[in-house]
Parts: structure tokens; sequence; C-alpha cells
């Protein structure tokens, strides 16, 4: 069994990224779930929802490969995301991130979560997040966003028309690559900065 990586979409341009199922990794206690673009595309696509839980069962099975094939997929890339689905599972997960980071310098990684707690502790006890893992805590309505260290946050503009946001928060322009390759987006927020993506 190998872990799959997928080389892109149309959101993330050609930027490889890996994946796990839609709430099974995720907070079971935001409103979220029950409008998670991700969930949806499972269901609309059952090729995707076996990849997503091959990830999962090789992660439980057989994390010495999960690990070392993304870690080959990122030594070949410049940018590389992790989670378009799922989110991050536990603090080991995360330190593997870390660990993956801090070796291979030369690629920028992009993750967002709504794991608060296991980013926050990292950073209670002293420690720094790879400059080239940028961590964005992912807010939605109704949750409360604990960042202490104020990270850069991801808010929702919802068809409602209201937005957790504030005022001078980035638009999202759509496209994860385009924004990589100019030096912008997401990939270049700072502390206190936030990006807003329109629901969907």
């Amino acid at each position: 069994m190998n872990v799959k990586i997928s080389p892109g979409n149309s959101k993330l341009g050609s930027i490889p990224s890996v994946s796990l199922p839609a709430g099974i990794t995720c907070r079971n206690d935001c409103e979220c779930k029950s409008k998670c673009y991700a969930m949806k595309i499972e269901r609309l696509r059952p090729v995707v929802r076996q990849a997503y839980q091959s990830n999962l069962e090789l992660l439980n099975n057989s994390p010495e490969i999960y690990w070392r094939e993304i870690e080959a997929s990122i030594m070949m890339s410049r940018f590389f995301r992790y989670h378009v689905s799922g989110d991050i599972p536990d603090r080991e997960y995360f330190m593997h991130m870390v660990d993956i980071a801090l070796r291979n310098q030369h690629c920028q990684m992009l993750c967002f979560t709504k794991k608060y707690n296991i980013i926050n502790e990292f950073l209670d006890s002293g420690k720094e997040l790879p400059r080239n893992l940028h961590i964005i805590m992912s807010a939605w309505r109704g949750l409360k966003t604990e960042n202490p260290y104020e990270l850069p946050e991801a808010h929702v503009a919802y068809s409602d028309g209201t937005t957790t946001a504030c005022e001078d928060a980035k638009k999202c322009g759509g496209n994860c690559s385009e924004c990589a390759i100019t030096n912008d987006g997401c990939w270049t927020l700072k502390n206190g900065e936030q990006v807003v993506f329109a629901e969907h």
C-alpha cells in the first residue's frame, strides 16, 4: 500500500497534497462539519473517498511508510499542502510535520487547522514553528479561535453576507500555486494577519 498524494487540483494548481478522510480526523464541535465541502466531494467521488481512507489506514497500520513517502514527495517539491480534507490527528502527527519541515527547508508547506490545542501546546513548550511550515488557524462562526500566539487565521465570508474576518483580511485569490509562485496569499501571511474565503 502506498500513500495517495494528489498532484494538485483546480484550486491548488500543481501543488502536491496529502489528505485524510473528512470528519474522522476533524473536531466534532464545529458547525462546519454539516457544511464540509470535503465531505461533499467524498460523497460525489468514491475514488477520492477511497484514496483518503487508504491514507488513514496506511497511517494507522504502517506509519513509517506513510511518512517516508510524504517526505519523498516533499523532497522533490517546492510547495506542499497538508490536508485539503481532514485535519492533524494528534500531537505525534504534528511532530512528524515539524521534523520533515526542518529537514526539507527548500519546500514551503501549508496547513490549515482547527486543532488549536495541538499547535498551542507545541508553542507553549517554548518550541518555534519551522519558517517553512505555514500553520493557519482556521476559524468558523460559533467556534472560539484559541490563538494566543496570533498565528495567521483563515475566516469565511458566508453566503448570508456575514464574516468573522477583520476588515483588512486578504481575500483568497482562488489558486494556491499562483500565490505560491508570486510569494503572496496564505504562503506569506504574518502573525496577526487573516485571509478570507468565500463559503464553498
